[in-house]
């Protein structure tokens, strides 16, 4: 085997045969140690593509088997499983979209003896080392977290008897299959690994078996295949008008479809596909009920695998459908989504629901920077998708090390947290402050996209109030588990678990180390995966060593490759951001302090009881009552309750005229 066979076998089968393992092995030590080794080898192998670089990759038989005739067998045995599930649960639109399916394919394949083949099988560039990488390393950690987490999460539940093999199987699996679809050329073997993404959410969202669970990941599971439904249908269009070229993403992307509707009716069918698995309004629905699965779940969905899968196929069907209306509203849908989760955010109390719907938020964003399809958006995009994973990773782990702590996913039980786990909220903070401070790379990211929102207004003016509303509901999270009474009490750090606290560390250092090199990150990993976009127009950015800066696109001499109408539209040099911002905080730590004999009872209407540090006083009739303090969460005006009905409404109108207007 050369170098290329054992790169790609380690990083989509070794998953698949490492939970196999994991499935059959019931000891917990040497469980621990399969996993930790496959997730080294999926990182070395990560970088080992980096190093590589682009190439192609063809394989047509493994031990004498034709893999187009094993992919599409084992196609039919996902859509069965998915059939044989709507049936065993009675869920008839699982029943419905499952045979949607499974009869056109069966009609095309045996009937009309049509073969979804193209060549090379993967097409893999610098977004797909990218996507690999970003799965790899974060969808790593995260497994090794899992490890821990799962004994703990069983304890609490008091489980009778282990599935932790079974949740791990999953889990890993999971990796391999993201890279198989990002690695993927042709679009039929997307479509398979595109299902088994959704067959392994669907396994690990109802992983507790309760009603709830059970019912979240049904949800999943017929929004998933909706989506690939649009991907079939596309994929046999295509077939039909194009040929075996029709299905080669390389050929897509290079612009071989045309602009015609026999071209966009496609492109439309699988960016609805890419929104539907980035849970993009109206399909937001399918990753909140995700909420209630075991946090290393929601962790691996939000940041390196499931819904980057959905951001992925839009990022990557870009160039396809630049310069037309689809690609405008692409890039309307994502920024009302941005707009909308981010407002919905303001009303949650439950943590795990503000992540989600910042996710949701955020991935709005990049799919908005995909529509607004200019090298500045795009580098946009494709930063946001490397600093948004290790910063979602991070928090989701945070979040579920602070559960495991407090028994609590509510904010109003994480006040004064600081004084409780005050390693968990240092590493929590830094978290919080990754996704909305600078110079950390999400900010950036954001920052690059306002500047290229200027192409699409309406994207622009969205995108303003969005980033408005969500530094309102991260400031208020951040201060509920900063909010410390001063008692004078001596800090305790709380005993934590190597397997917790080394991922923790090193997503957080990654979220510190990655924004200081962004330089590096522009030059080594995103410019050059814009620029096989872009052939022959300048970089979006000039980065030199620790400092970048954006440039400004005006004119039909820049649209031709030249330098006219090219000039610098801001400057970022994290390092010295990062400076001040380590300054403010000592020094707030320094200053910033009450002593405990300086503190005085809060006059609270009555006489306090006992001393100052007590919550409760005499009011009428010398009762004892107990103050009730808390966070204001905007649940009667922006509320679920009151919002949903008219952004999903605004959503769907929106998908209707972005489906429809290639007729025009």
């Amino acid at each position: 085997m050369s170098s290329i066979d054992w790169l790609m076998a380690v990083a989509i089968l070794l998953p698949l045969v490492a939970g196999m393992l994991c499935f059959v092995v019931r000891d917990y030590t040497v469980r621990g140690i399969i996993v930790v080794l496959t997730a080294v080898a999926l990182i070395v192998t990560s970088v080992k593509f980096f190093l590589m670089g682009p190439t192609e990759y063809e394989i047509t038989a493994i031990g004498g088997l034709n893999v187009g005739e094993l992919i599409s067998i084992l196609d039919f045995v996902v859509l069965f499983i998915f059939l044989y599930a709507g049936i065993s649960l009675k869920r008839i639109e699982t029943i419905i979209l499952a045979l949607a399916q499974i009869l056109p394919l069966g009609y095309f394949e045996f009937v009309k003896g049509i073969k979804f083949e193209t060549s090379p099988a993967f097409y893999i560039d610098q977004l797909s080392i990218v996507m690999v990488m970003v799965i790899s390393i974060i969808g790593s950690i995260i497994c090794i977290y899992a490890i821990r987490y799962m004994k703990d999460h069983e304890h609490h539940k008091h489980v009778e008897k282990s599935r932790q093999s079974r949740f791990l199987f999953w889990l890993v699996m999971f990796l391999g299959a993201m890279n198989g679809l990002v690695l993927a050329n042709n679009l039929f073997w997307l479509l398979f690994f595109w299902e088994v993404t959704t067959l392994c959410c669907f396994q690990l969202i109802a992983h507790d078996l309760t009603q709830e669970a059970i019912n979240n990941a049904c949800q999943a599971m017929w929004m998933n295949l909706l989506g690939a439904l649009g991907l079939m249908i596309a994929i046999v269009y295509l077939t039909y008008n194009i040929g075996p070229d029709g299905i080669s993403l390389k050929y897509i992307i290079a612009g071989g479809l045309g602009k015609g509707v026999v071209a966009l009716l496609p492109l439309a069918l699988m960016a609805f596909t890419g929104m539907t698995k980035s849970a993009q309004l109206p399909f937001q629905g399918w990753l909140l009920g995700a909420m209630v699965a075991p946090t290393p779940v929601s962790a691996l969905l939000h940041s390196s695998t499931m819904v980057k899968a959905g951001v992925y196929l839009v990022v990557r069907l870009a160039p396809a459908f630049r310069d037309t209306m689809v690609s405008d509203l692409v890039a309307i849908v994502g920024a009302f989504t941005f707009l909308g989760a981010s407002v919905l955010a303001l009303s949650q109390t439950n943590g795990k629901r503000v992540l989600a719907y910042s996710t949701i938020a955020n991935l709005g964003l990049i799919v908005a920077a995909a529509g607004i399809n200019t090298p500045l958006a795009m580098t946009a995009a494709i930063l946001l998708i490397i600093y948004h994973a290790v910063s979602k990773g991070l928090l989701f782990l945070c979040a579920g090390t602070i559960e495991h702590g407090i028994w609590s996913r509510d904010i109003e039980d994480m006040e004064g947290l600081a004084a409780k786990m005050p390693l968990t909220t240092t590493i929590a903070a830094i978290g919080i402050m990754s996704m909305l401070l600078p110079p950390f790379g999400v900010l950036m990211s954001k920052w690059a996209a306002l500047e290229a929102a200027s192409q699409v207004p309406i994207a622009g003016f969205l995108f303003v109030i969005a980033s408005a509303v969500t530094a309102v509901f991260w400031v208020k999270w951040l201060g509920r588990m900063l909010q410390v009474p001063p008692t004078g009490e001596a800090y305790h750090v709380e005993s934590m678990s190597a397997i917790y606290s080394l991922p923790l560390i090193a997503l957080a250092g990654g979220a510190v180390v990655l924004s200081i090199m962004v330089g590096t990150v522009l030059n080594k990993l995103v410019l050059p995966a814009v620029a096989a976009f872009y052939a022959n127009v300048p970089a979006a950015f000039v980065a030199k060593g620790f400092n970048f800066a954006a440039q400004g696109f005006a004119g039909p001499a820049a649209a031709a490759g030249g330098s006219e109408g090219i000039g610098t539209v801001g400057l970022f040099a994290p390092w010295p951001l990062f400076v001040v911002l380590g300054i403010a905080l000592v020094l707030t730590w320094l200053l910033v302090g009450v002593k405990k004999e300086d503190v005085r009872p809060a006059y609270m209407c009555g006489e306090n009881v006992d001393d100052c540090s007590d919550t409760s006083y005499f009011s009428v009739a010398d009762q004892k009552t107990e103050i009730k303090l808390g966070g204001y969460y905007f649940m009667n005006s922006l509320g679920e309750a009151v919002l949903n009905k008219w952004v999903n409404t605004i959503a769907v109108i929106l998908l209707v005229i972005m489906l429809g207007v290639v007729y025009l």
